[in-house]
């Protein structure tokens, strides 16, 4: 599965492409103001976002990388880098250095967490499977105003996960 947090205004336009390409996605929160999940399956991202239109923005975009102690994790969310850099965007390793950068990009890509706050909207989806067979999950978190492109670059990574 795939979970999408988004403010009300993005649910609804989400479940209406949804319904345009015949999926059914139900927003039980519907008209429910703040950040709520979403939850559709493996590759429907890759026919509900081409239909929300719109050019996604040139975001800054920020990866960690040393923060994570996981090694399989690290390498899942390093990977997901790699790809939205072959994509032509230039990704931050935010961790480098030893220091924070002074502004935080507009999509950040890290660890997804099994019980996420969702406080921004976001995008976690599974990327592979660790060695003991669970699930490797990457969360992808967008900024004000990064909504779509938040869900281009999902999109991306969920077609190369595929």
């Amino acid at each position: 599965m795939v979970a999408i947090a988004a403010t009300a205004r993005w649910r609804a336009r989400i479940v209406a492409a949804a319904a345009s390409a015949g999926i059914t996605l139900i927003d039980p929160l519907a008209g429910v103001p703040g950040i709520r999940p979403l939850a559709c399956t493996l590759g429907d991202l890759g026919v509900i976002v081409p239909r929300l239109g719109g050019e996604p923005s040139r975001a800054a975009i920020g990866a960690h990388s040393d923060s994570i102690a996981d090694r399989e994790l690290r390498d899942a969310v390093a990977d997901v880098a790699a790809l939205l850099s072959l994509h032509g965007n230039v990704v931050l390793d935010l961790d480098a250095g030893g220091r924070r950068p002074a502004a935080r990009p507009d999509v950040v890509v890290s660890a997804g967490v099994d019980r996420p706050q969702w406080t921004e909207p976001a995008v976690t989806l599974p990327v592979g499977t660790d060695r003991r067979g669970g699930p490797l999950t990457v969360a992808l978190t967008a900024g004000p105003g990064f909504e779509g492109t938040l869900l281009e670059l999902a999109r991306l990574v969920e077609a190369d996960a595929a």
